[in-house]
């Protein structure tokens, strides 16, 4: 009997150990992974480390970050052929978002309780029929950026108008300064730029005409003369230059100024921590009070109405909207929170805040465009081309024709 006594303990041993392997395995095969899409190359760092830390804190989710060029163009192409990922960035009011949230691509966020800790005013941008199918992280802005160094040097103060601005580009290039940093090889950026003249000079409402005339358009006519003026102080191989190589040169002190977002700003201090800069609003006009600062939603998600895990989602949204994991975001990208209890910690952005605090902020006008992502693509790809040929009747003649086309088909 001894030797079978012996061999019971042995094969308990062994159905304990392939039941902890059973188990363990299930575990594995139980865990979720989820993809999440975006095209902020920028914040790739930040969401990493926000990504591991929830990881961390839920052993059974894993999140996969997924960053390709052209992202919102990539995105539009993969929903339409039934391959959407689990959670996405998407921009409010644009027509990408209303069509997607009208036609059930998107699930319903209104009633989720991490929607009460963004500030209305932006997360309300989301609503469609009265629902909510994205939530707003943060705000972008646009300003232009400058060298403080070269501004002491030559005397010179930050301009409040329109007539300053090229004044102040005029002395620098009198001084053998580069006045003006632009990433022009790329048609992407070149919205960056002018918007800010449209934005400044036609209101929302604008927008929502059933025809917009644009070729013998006075108010278009200016936008495109002043566009002209400041592409006179740019750098010499601005059409070689994309938006690394203009980072890394205004990093470098290259160049004085850089019309650019907040978004670039952990790309140009990660190239030289030191350097003295700030930002201050772009002056479109001669009214400086009148000036208002260019942004939108900057990180808004949403999530599938297909993913197999809404919950473990939702999860991620709920430890995002956290106002301790904000606070961090902000704090990397130098952008405006929309959690609340989250502050601006940058001083280079203050002049922003100011404006942006005073209500004298807009929308991105290109987010009430008929067309979505195709017609922000045509407006850059025709905004570079007249960048390279100045030919302002061909450019208005271009913009006309697209807008017709567009405003056509509701």
């Amino acid at each position: 009997m001894a030797p079978l006594l012996r061999i019971v303990p042995v094969l308990c041993i062994l159905g304990l150990s392939a039941c902890n392997q059973a188990t363990q395995t299930n575990i594995q095969q139980e865990k979720v992974s989820l993809e999440f899409f975006t095209p902020k190359d920028e914040t790739e760092t930040i969401f990493e480390e926000l990504i591991n830390e929830f990881e961390a804190q839920n052993p059974e989710v894993e999140i996969n970050q997924v960053i390709v060029p052209n992202g919102m163009n990539v995105l539009k192409t993969r929903i339409a052929r039934g391959d959407t990922p689990d959670l996405f960035v998407t921009y409010p009011i644009e027509q990408d978002y209303v069509i997607r949230a009208k036609n059930g691509y998107l699930l319903d966020l209104s009633d989720e309780k991490f929607i009460r800790n963004i500030e209305p005013s932006i997360q309300d941008r989301y609503l469609v029929n009265g629902r909510m199918f994205g939530i707003a992280l943060t705000q972008n802005a646009v300003g232009v950026l400058y060298n403080k160094n070269h501004f002491k040097e030559l005397n010179l103060t930050v301009p409040e108008t329109w007539d300053s601005f090229i004044e102040t580009m005029e002395k620098l290039k009198a001084a053998g300064k580069t006045p003006m940093l632009m990433p022009n090889s790329e048609a992407d950026q070149t919205s960056i730029f002018n918007l800010n003249l449209v934005a400044n000079q036609f209101d929302n409402n604008y927008w929502e005409q059933g025809e917009i005339t644009i070729k013998d358009s006075r108010e278009w006519k200016d936008i495109s003369k002043k566009i002209l003026t400041v592409l006179s102080y740019v750098q010499p191989n601005s059409f070689s230059d994309d938006f690394f190589e203009a980072n890394q040169k205004f990093a470098q002190e290259e160049g004085t100024m850089y019309i650019m977002g907040t978004w670039a700003l952990p790309e140009i201090e990660k190239i030289n921590p030191d350097l003295n800069y700030g930002i201050f609003p772009f002056p479109a006009t001669n009214q400086a009070d009148d000036n208002i600062v260019l942004g939108g939603v900057d990180i808004g998600l949403a999530i599938s109405s297909d993913t197999p895990y809404p919950e473990e989602a939702k999860k991620f949204l709920e430890f995002l909207t956290q106002a301790v994991n904000a606070q961090r975001l902000s704090d990397y990208e130098g952008s405006i929170s929309t959690v609340r209890g989250v502050e601006n910690k940058r001083e280079e952005v203050s002049k922003l805040f100011e404006k942006i605090k005073e209500g004298k902020s807009k929308n991105w006008p290109n987010h009430y465009w008929r067309g979505g992502t195709a017609s922000e693509s045509d407006f850059r790809k025709y905004s570079l081309q007249f960048f390279y040929d100045k030919n302002v009747s061909e450019y208005l003649g271009n913009l006309d024709k697209m807008f017709q086309q567009y405003n056509s088909h509701p």
